[in-house]
């Protein structure tokens, strides 16, 4: 289906929010335990800053590290087979 001069719209199956939400907090968990006393006890400065410093490190991780794996391991359950595909009207 075409909008416009755009893409077509892809269609994708779209895994459940209690199920990804229960990944985030899965994947969470180590990195916000560990990364911030790390990160204060290299860095000397305002707590702040160090604060920054964890909340980035910790986005990176999540977003390039863990989050993939995660899905990558969790993809029969995250993508359950049994449900339908997107069905757009008229096709």
């Amino acid at each position: 289906m075409h909008i416009g001069n755009e893409e077509p719209i892809q269609r994708c199956r779209q895994p459940r929010r209690y199920k990804l939400a229960l990944l985030t907090f899965a994947g969470l968990l180590v990195p916000v335990y560990f990364v911030p006393p790390v990160l204060s006890a290299v860095l000397s400065g305002p707590r702040l800053l160090t604060v920054i410093a964890a909340v980035a490190v910790i986005i990176v991780l999540m977003t390039y590290v863990i989050m993939p794996v995660l899905a990558h391991l969790t993809a029969g359950w995250l993508f359950d087979p049994r449900s339908k595909k997107l069905q757009i009207p008229g096709e």
